[in-house]
């Protein structure tokens, strides 16, 4: 496989795509495979690349008292001479990557390895290594019993780094729709938590999260608009801020405009944050915030945002 590079976007490409990214968790949710979490590369997913079987004898190995053996004990990094080569135990995860029937055995010994902390690899690749194999246990048919619960004893343990929870939150809020009614009470109740931490990146992730439950009660919704209501204001971490204030946009949460004034109004610039905040203004404002707007038409990284932000509220405005 060939190896993956890391490109650094400059400019005003880097804003846009800052400001686009927020929008990322919701779009993911559409299709099957998670977004990647703040400050981790893109790893291509299973559903990406073409499968490619490893040639590799068979082997047993032990991890928590189950057995795993040829593909399975590589992706798990049970196989000494790859253990702490990323391109080679990820050739050997996509030649099970279409598999939706993967035996009791391999699939306990994808869990343990979820489980477990990987040693071998930099996080960045084991956080991707570890996406995709949650990717390939939510696809199976159907899905482990016990999956959904591995993922949430796997963030109220911590014993993980913040890549790796964030693609937690993102799978469990990809099933909670599947889930029965305890089970998706549960998970509720970690998204909840994971969305009030509002020092963490993966706290806007959970906000996406918690939008996606097609169940909630009058009672959940409220809570769900109380969190993003305050992830909008200062002293969230950035990413999560930018998540929150675009969900306050995407559901017309008209209580977070006075922030959002606020924000653009404030003598300190970031540009993907106003872009972010120009962008929700056009979907929750009126004709009073045109002027507000107006101040930020001569910035070339701003300018986009600013036009497609009047025009949505000259449309409302006409349409009245």
């Amino acid at each position: 496989m060939r190896k993956r590079k890391i490109v650094i976007v400059c400019g005003t490409a880097l804003l846009i795509a800052a400001a686009a990214a927020v929008g990322v968790v919701v779009a993911s949710r559409n299709h099957r495979q998670p977004a990647p979490p703040p400050e981790v590369p893109v790893a291509q997913t299973p559903a990406d690349v073409r499968v490619k079987a490893v040639e590799r004898k068979a082997e047993t190995v032990e991890r928590e008292n189950v057995t795993a053996s040829g593909a399975i004990a590589i992706v798990c990094g049970e196989d000494a001479a790859t253990a702490g080569r990323y391109e080679a135990r990820n050739d050997a995860l996509r030649s099970i990557a279409r598999r939706r029937d993967l035996p009791k055995n391999d699939i306990d010994a994808l869990l343990a390895y979820l489980r477990s902390k990987d040693r071998t690899l930099p996080v960045e690749r084991f956080a991707a290594l570890k996406n995709d194999v949650m990717n390939i246990l939510r696809n199976q048919a159907p899905p482990p019993a016990n999956f959904a619960e591995t993922l949430v004893a796997m963030f109220n343990g911590k014993r993980h780094p913040p890549a790796v929870l964030d693609y937690c939150i993102q799978h469990l809020g990809a099933m909670v729709n599947s889930l029965d009614e305890p089970a998706r009470l549960r998970v509720r109740g970690v998204l909840a938590k994971a969305s009030g931490e509002k020092g963490k990146p993966y706290s806007g992730t959970a906000l996406y999260s918690l939008a996606e439950d097609r169940r909630a009660t009058p009672s959940q919704a409220a809570e769900l608009k109380r969190l993003t209501l305050a992830l909008c204001r200062p002293g969230a971490h950035p990413a999560a801020r930018m998540a929150a204030i675009q969900l306050a946009g995407q559901r017309g949460c008209r209580e977070a405009l006075p922030v959002l004034r606020e924000t653009l109004a404030a003598p300190a610039r970031d540009a993907a944050l106003d872009i972010v905040s120009i962008g929700s203004i056009g979907l929750l404002g009126d004709a009073s915030d045109i002027t507000l707007l107006s101040r930020f038409s001569s910035d070339r990284r701003c300018a986009a945002a600013v036009e497609a932000a009047i025009k949505r509220i000259n449309e409302r405005e006409v349409a009245k």
